[in-house]
């Protein structure tokens, strides 16, 4: 063994094995990712989360390597209103003990969740446009998955869903349209958008991939989230860059989508599947929680606390054959469960990230943006979940994963960016 090759090696074996699992957190991050909305099996990325990022998370915690959570607000106050819900729910929680402590599973699973996503930030934050480019792939490569998978293998019966966690159709949506508002919003930031043309393409193609695969999977939710996400930015940009070419590209790309969805469904069809699914119950639903509520609105029903244990379903649901459901809706489903204290909480939670955006350093532009994809989540979270607190789903991507995006973002804005971002885009 030569004397350079001997040195290499005995510097590896200087670097703690702590600092080494740090370096690979990235690199678990876009594994991650990728499972998510292209793995083979649908139970695959949860199986990566628990096999891999918890054990790598618990190396980094326990060597003091998890600088980032340290004085963090939202941090602390996630992991307050967790250990509030657990707790809370062994008090006055409903149903059988089991429930009880899955809930307390769920603050767990969900700590990790932050602990890990804390982990990874810095990187998507110090390496930007990478991270972009690789949403942006990954996001056009499940889109073009879903819909081959719909179009060709089930011969367009039902509703369009993914790959990986993709499995549900207002999940794909959520999903993809998450990745996609992030990876857009990091290509084109600043006062001059530093992309190639490469990269207009892969933006291009990836916006055009998620609106097939959104209007496919026939879920109100999601399109709703598309057609004003959309409208907003498109305005931003016709305000700010107008541009003849953009609109022109802009009609181009809506025509060729719904012509295509049009053609192979037929609008009368298509429009008549949407409306035939009436509410999907959702209001009465709703009203099911808000009309028979718990003993106390202070505290609710409990974290998780099973569908089939609240007073609604004998009393309202049942009789008026109301399938029961949990609150599918974020803010629904966080005060039953957790009461006026949880919504406070969640509040409180939403109120740092709009001061974060607010006293933001960066341009004007990039705050409404930054509010843009914030109002997305509220949108898709709106008639869709059951709270802020859960384990592994897809629900962490289109809520944990942009909520902490926009934090870290905005908190790392007095840096430079090349200072920031350690890169020179061609």
């Amino acid at each position: 063994m030569s004397s350079d090759q001997q040195a290499i090696n005995e510097n590896r074996g200087a670097i703690p094995f702590s600092r080494r699992v740090e370096r690979k957190m990235p690199l678990l991050l876009a594994i991650w990712l990728f499972l998510s909305v292209l793995g083979p099996h649908q139970e695959l990325y949860k199986v990566f989360f628990h096999g891999v990022v918890i054990p790598a998370v618990l190396v980094l915690l326990f060597s003091r390597r998890l600088v980032s959570i340290r004085r963090d607000p939202l941090f602390w106050v996630s992991i307050a209103f967790f250990s509030y819900a657990a707790i809370t729910t062994f008090i006055i929680g409903l149903g059988p003990i089991n429930g009880h402590l899955r809930a307390l599973r769920w603050a767990i699973e969900a700590s990790f969740c932050l602990l890990a996503l804390w982990a990874w930030m810095p990187d998507v934050a110090r390496r930007a446009y990478w991270w972009a480019r690789y949403l942006l792939f990954i996001t056009l490569a499940a889109s073009v998955a879903a819909i081959i998978k719909f179009v060709i293998f089930e011969n367009m019966q039902g509703r369009l869903s993914g790959l990986g966690g993709l499995h549900n159709p207002i999940h794909t949506g959520g999903v993809l349209l998450t990745y996609l508002a992030i990876g857009h919003f990091v290509l084109l930031r600043g006062e001059k958008a530093l992309i190639t043309e490469r990269d207009r393409w892969l933006l291009l193609f990836a916006t055009l991939g998620v609106g097939l695969a959104v209007l496919f999977s026939e879920s109100r939710g999601p399109i709703g989230a598309l057609l004003i996400y959309g409208l907003f930015i498109g305005c931003l940009q016709l305000v700010t860059r107008p541009s003849f070419k953009f609109v022109i590209w802009t009609l181009v790309g809506v025509a060729g989508v719904v012509g295509v969805v049009s053609g192979l469904h037929g609008a009368d069809n298509y429009l008549g599947q949407l409306l035939d699914r009436g509410s999907s119950y959702r209001l009465e639903i709703w009203r099911g929680y808000i009309d028979y509520p718990p003993d106390s609105w202070w505290l609710g029903f409990g974290l998780g606390t099973e569908k089939w244990y609240v007073p609604a379903v004998e009393a309202y649901w049942k009789p008026n054959d109301v399938p029961v459901g949990h609150p599918h809706s974020v803010f629904i489903g966080t005060l039953v469960e957790t009461g006026i204290i949880g919504s406070i909480f969640l509040s409180f939670m939403v109120g740092l990230l709009v001061l974060s955006i607010m006293v933001f350093a960066g341009t004007s532009l990039d705050k409404l943006r930054l509010f843009g994809i914030l109002g997305l989540i509220c949108i898709l979270s709106f008639t869709t979940g059951q709270g802020v607190i859960s384990s592994i789903k897809t629900f962490w991507l289109t809520l944990w994963f942009p909520v902490i995006f926009i934090w870290f973002w905005t908190r790392i804005s007095d840096k430079k960016d090349d200072e920031l971002f350690g890169e020179k885009v061609g």
